[in-house]
């Protein structure tokens, strides 16, 4: 919840559960995302939204920047929401390290509404 751990890979039981709900929800609503949790035998969604992400593998959020500063992943979350409450406008984030499309560093970033990419 810090955003200081990188993402992990899940076991194959886990994400075949995560896609078999997001399917049933994407069929009952279109597109949406969820936050999730997983005890080993269920999913359970935790808060759904409608509509899709817009982050892809190396892009969290779309848009150009004139200027784009570099952010370690590794100094955490506050580290971030400090560095968007002061960053000047038509500035972008390029993200040094591994951030997962659905975390808290993630989401952050796309309520702040600024480019953002990422580099490994």
């Amino acid at each position: 919840m810090l955003g200081k751990e990188g993402p992990e890979p899940l076991p194959a039981n886990v994400l075949q559960d995560v896609r078999v709900q997001y399917a049933r929800a994407e069929a009952a609503l279109g597109p949406v995302r969820f936050e999730w949790v997983h005890d080993g035998e269920h999913v359970w969604i935790v808060q759904l939204h409608r509509g899709a992400t817009e982050s892809t593998r190396l892009r969290l959020t779309s848009g150009e920047a004139n200027n784009w500063v570099e952010f370690d992943v590794g100094a955490g979350l506050a580290a971030l929401r400090t560095l968007l409450a002061e960053l000047p406008r038509n500035t972008g984030l390029i993200f040094k390290g591994r951030v997962g499309l659905t975390s808290h560093v993630a989401d952050v970033v796309r309520k702040a509404r600024v480019p953002a990419k990422m580099i490994n």
